[in-house]
């Protein structure tokens, strides 16, 4: 009779699930996606039931997901638009003395636009930067081109254009 009773709490305790993380936890959760056994310590609560660690990771999203070639385009984008945007924007100042803020707010719209669209409409902090210096060495190129641009409300603008630039890719 001893050992039946031996035999049945062997059988009892191998049946017993254990936590896959932890083997000491005795436990009668699974995960929904690999059906591993889970304690409430391992667990993800997750809209369509319980889930263990590696399944119920929170997956990036594709639009902040940046590969390093993204990179690189935005890269080449921005000396572009530099390049052309502070050539534009000193022969803006030329034409139109009077609005030299609006060739400001043109170059930083469209550099946020150019490296968006260049990158697939992806999103990082790093694009953000990439676009801001942009217009920053737009500005550069056209304060070397015809000299000093800004009063004090054109640093705003300077200031609002670098904000449209990153605000794009943020």
């Amino acid at each position: 009779m001893e050992e039946n009773m031996e035999q049945s709490q062997q059988v009892e305790q191998e049946a017993a699930p254990h936590c896959y993380w932890h083997p000491a936890v005795e436990t009668r959760l699974y995960c929904r996606d690999c059906d591993k056994a889970v304690c409430t310590q391992c667990m993800v609560q997750a809209p369509v039931g319980i889930k263990c660690r590696e399944c119920g990771q929170a997956a990036r999203m594709p639009t902040f997901d940046v590969q390093p070639s993204y990179y690189a385009r935005a890269a080449g984008v921005a000396v572009a638009i530099a390049i052309g945007g502070g050539l534009l924007w000193s022969l803006f100042v030329s034409l139109f003395p009077f609005f030299p803020s609006l060739g400001a707010v043109a170059v930083g719209y469209a550099a946020g636009e150019l490296i968006s669209r260049s990158v697939n409409r992806k999103r990082g902090v790093w694009l953000a930067w990439i676009a801001g210096g942009s217009v920053v060495g737009a500005f550069l190129i056209a304060r070397i081109i015809i000299g000093p641009l800004l009063g004090p409300l054109g640093w705003l603008v300077f200031g609002f254009s670098v904000y449209a630039a990153v605000k794009k890719v943020r």
